[in-house]
């Protein structure tokens, strides 16, 4: 126990001090409070027993990915990429332990995101794959007379419940159970992606890029969060690092905003501008083109 506290001391995850009888005293510092706690409310346990569960053994076969070209879903969870979120919705503390970890990074995200653009001309938006309802619950904290709606799939809708903020009586924000490549689209000023296209390959994008064009009513558009590229893509350092987790997860990867532009203008989508944040995530906000005018929704 000591070796261990001792090794803490020197993460700086505790502070340490001897008493008038050498006895070594220990208790958390600031962030260790802040983030590894089980009470705080920007609590990161979720997101790295998630990264325990996933990341951590997906990582060990980095190498084969980077061999293979492909995911190592197989090698490490014998499952596919189609059936990756049915293992991980697999029992309802498996579903909380995922939705859980997302939920701890959210909060350290959810307002650079919200403001980058002013978004108060959006009346009703609907968040795609918004897990726990952070970013949503944000976005009606900051823009009160906007109507959020979340679109999960059913068993994370059934937790959702667990990360109700204290104020959540007084946000209007509301969950929806489907899969948005499958079902009808909710109308909406507005559609969210957070961290979801980073999880596709370009052809999987511009199949739901088409169809969110076509549900969008006009003057609508997109919002969407990733952790973009530069240009060149030499950086930054936290994008690099998220790309190669992809590779190792799924058939997805990290992109720039140019890429992001030409995805977006190949699919209908105008009036492209792109937000580089401190924060965790960079924002993307695009309006659907003239030629969505008078489409009704899909």
């Amino acid at each position: 126990m000591e070796r261990l506290l001792n090794s803490c001391v020197s993460l700086h995850l505790l502070s340490k001090s001897l008493d008038p009888d050498k006895n070594a005293l220990y208790w958390n510092t600031e962030a260790t409070s802040q983030y590894l706690t089980v009470g705080a409310t920007t609590s990161l346990r979720g997101f790295i027993r998630h990264y325990k569960m996933t990341m951590y053994p997906l990582m060990a076969n980095l190498d084969h990915a980077v061999r293979e070209g492909k995911d190592q879903l197989v090698r490490t969870f014998d499952v596919t990429s189609s059936g990756l979120y049915e293992k991980i919705y697999e029992g309802e503390d498996r579903v909380e332990t995922f939705i859980g970890g997302m939920h701890g990074l959210a909060p350290l995200a959810s307002k650079a995101v919200v403001s980058a653009f002013d978004l108060s001309s959006f009346k009703t938006v609907c968040d795609f794959g918004g897990g726990s309802g952070n970013l949503a619950y944000e976005m009606s904290r900051t823009y009160p007379s906007m109507s959020v709606k979340v679109l999960e799939l059913p068993p994370v809708v059934e937790v959702s419940n667990h990360f109700k903020p204290d104020d959540a009586g007084k946000l209007d924000v509301e969950f929806l159970a489907g899969d948005f490549f499958v079902d009808e689209l909710p109308e909406a000023d507005m559609y969210v992606f957070s961290m979801v296209f980073h999880n596709w390959h370009d052809d999987n994008i511009s199949r739901l890029l088409q169809k969110v064009h076509s549900a969008l009513k006009p003057g609508g558009a997109i919002l969407i969060a990733e952790s973009l590229y530069n240009d060149e893509k030499t950086g930054p350092v936290k994008t690099a690092q998220r790309c190669m987790l992809m590779l190792a997860l799924c058939e997805g990867k990290e992109r720039s905003a140019r890429e992001y532009r030409l995805l977006l203008e190949k699919n209908g989508f105008s009036d492209f501008k792109a937000r580089y944040t401190d924060g965790l995530h960079d924002v993307i906000l695009a309006k659907a083109g003239e030629s969505n005018k008078g489409k009704k929704g899909c």
